[in-house]
């Protein structure tokens, strides 16, 4: 069996970013190299957050870079309070184009960042030096995408602005995986990466909803998405279908295992997106996904995919949803300010398992040049287990942010 603990969940946080995929960029700027163009972009972005937990304290340090909804802490005695400051979401990137002759330019994305939420290297007393991460590195020809991208269930126009790294992250498709993407007029359908995440029952999740990710899949996970663009809403539906296949041990931190399983579930799920125009200056966005055995697709992997019995004598596809609605609203040329809920629910059986996580924000948005943005926000969530019991962290966070070659 070929699996990784996901300790802190800290693979799955690198964040939600503006760029799109390799295939959206059609500027002609940059220099030229032979026959390919290149062009650089990105932005420099400092952070400075204010986090208090209700009921005990983060599993790590890094994890009060953003929100992640499973690592809300519960059943502590005491609540903690800290005051975090990086610049780990900066970031930078590559756009190619490559003129072959057939009229179809061979294009391409490189992007990395400095790991939020990921281990520092050196430590905040000395360096503050952060690791480079992997974020895009994908290319098109046509209509076919190979690489690594956000998953083909990530509808961009349904994103909030926002200053946490990942946006509203209940409800939102949270993987850049490597696929390969076929797109045609309003269809895209996906073959990706396939990775069950599993949870023993007996599991405590009280310091964070820790999983082990299966490798195990022979079958890519299938997602098709069908999107309507109009000048004054942008929709789009989903459809995932996915084999989840567990084969040797599982044993997540705080339970009772290892267990050991060989055992195949169906997993499926369908969602949808938009952005609709509320007249000129106020938008509503909007994510849902819901089925069986998605539960890695929104939230950060918040729900496993699924849970298996302590002896490992049964495996059983999660029944989960998450979703979020939110508006964004532009007060005028250099004001702006975003308002949004989010919510996953899972159905589990074990009682220390996750059974709900919610969080809303509100933030405003200053930018008195066109590549500067300053803004400040609030966001609370909560996070409740199978038994009822329950913990919070707030977040107030302040972002000075340079954007570049855009």
């Amino acid at each position: 069996m070929h699996k990784k603990l996901t300790s802190g969940l800290l693979a799955a946080i690198s964040g939600l970013g503006i760029c799109l995929p390799a295939q959206a960029m059609e500027q002609e700027d940059g220099f030229q190299v032979g026959n390919t163009t290149i062009s650089m972009q990105g932005f420099v972005k400092l952070d400075a957050i204010a986090t208090r937990t209700g009921s005990g304290e983060f599993a790590a340090d890094e994890l009060r870079d953003l929100y992640v909804p499973s690592t809300t802490p519960v059943g502590g005695d005491d609540s903690s309070e800290s005051l975090n400051m990086h610049a780990k979401e900066s970031r930078f990137s590559f756009r190619t184009k490559t003129d072959v002759g057939t009229g179809t330019p061979i294009t391409g994305l490189l992007e990395m960042d400095f790991g939020p939420g990921r281990e520092v290297l050196n430590g905040t007393a000395t360096t503050n030096r952060s690791s480079v991460n992997l974020r895009h590195a994908f290319f098109q020809y046509g209509n076919w995408g190979f690489g690594q991208t956000w998953s083909t269930a990530l509808f961009g126009p349904a994103m909030m602005e926002t200053l946490n790294f990942f946006a509203l992250s209940e409800g939102t498709p949270s993987q850049r995986t490597p696929q390969v993407r076929y797109e045609n007029a309003s269809w895209a359908i996906g073959l990706e990466s396939p990775t069950t995440t599993a949870q023993l029952t007996g599991t405590d999740t009280s310091v964070a909803s820790l999983k082990d990710d299966a490798t195990d899949s022979l079958l890519p996970d299938v997602v098709a998405r069908y999107s309507i663009m109009d000048p004054s809403y942008q929709l789009a539906f989903v459809g995932i279908l996915r084999q989840l296949q567990v084969d040797g041990s599982v044993n997540n931190a705080f339970s009772a295992g290892p267990a050991t399983v060989d055992d195949t579930e169906l997993g499926y799920g369908l969602g949808a997106a938009g952005n609709i125009g509320l007249g000129d200056e106020t938008d509503l966005k909007f994510m849902v996904l819901g089925g069986s055995g998605v539960g890695r697709y929104t939230g950060l992997a918040f729900t496993p995919d699924v849970e298996i019995s302590d002896d490992g004598s049964s495996m059983n596809a999660v029944d989960h949803v998450g979703f979020n609605i939110g508006l964004a609203h532009r007060l005028n040329s250099q004001w702006r300010t975003n308002v949004g809920f989010g919510m996953e629910h899972a159905d589990l059986s074990g009682e220390k398992l996750s059974d709900s996580s919610w969080s809303g924000t509100a933030n405003l948005l200053y930018s008195p040049v066109r590549d500067l943005t300053l803004g400040a926000e609030i966001k609370h969530g909560e996070r409740t287990l199978v038994n009822g019991e329950s913990g919070s962290q707030s977040r107030l966070q302040f972002s000075a942010k340079y954007s570049f070659g855009l």
